[in-house]
């Protein structure tokens, strides 16, 4: 064989490597993040973990509370508790947020994109990642969830 197809197998051989899994989200059967190839990518994250248990719903099915005490928290508290949720899962796979360059962002309330916008710029100062900023209901108390991807060569 020469050496050039010894090469080429040899490339293809490391680009079929299994994806791996990092850290978790007990009681959540979920990985907080996931290493794919050059890629990292998080799990959905909040500023605050809580136990499915313990939420209490009104009869229209609505959150009151997740049992967690943190569901009144401030958005910019929760921005930046959330970024350090991000940061934290990155840096289980061996990346940080200066990997990262696909920004999934959910907000419960659109009136808090200002300051959330205002707290997220102080986090991605040089490289800015791509974003895209959804409203939601979400299934806790919470104003904001992110979930991110970067790009990190081995």
């Amino acid at each position: 064989m020469s050496s050039r197809k010894r090469s080429k197998s040899a490339r293809e051989n490391a680009s079929h490597k299994v994806a791996e899994f990092f850290g978790s989200a007990s009681p959540f059967p979920i990985s907080l993040a996931v290493r794919a190839g050059d890629f990292v990518i998080t799990a959905t994250l909040g500023a605050h973990r809580f136990k499915p248990e313990d939420v209490t719903y009104d009869k229209n099915g609505i959150v009151v509370d997740d049992g967690s005490g943190r569901g009144n928290d401030s958005i910019e508290d929760q921005t930046r508790g959330t970024m350090r949720n991000i940061d934290t899962a990155l840096r289980s796979a061996g990346c940080c947020l200066e990997d990262v360059v696909d920004m999934l962002v959910w907000l419960r309330d659109p009136r808090d994109f200002a300051a959330f916008n205002r707290i997220y710029g102080e986090y991605f100062t040089a490289n800015k990642p791509t974003r895209t900023v959804l409203r939601a209901d979400f299934m806790f108390n919470c104003r904001i969830e992110m979930k991110a991807t970067a790009f990190k060569p081995r």
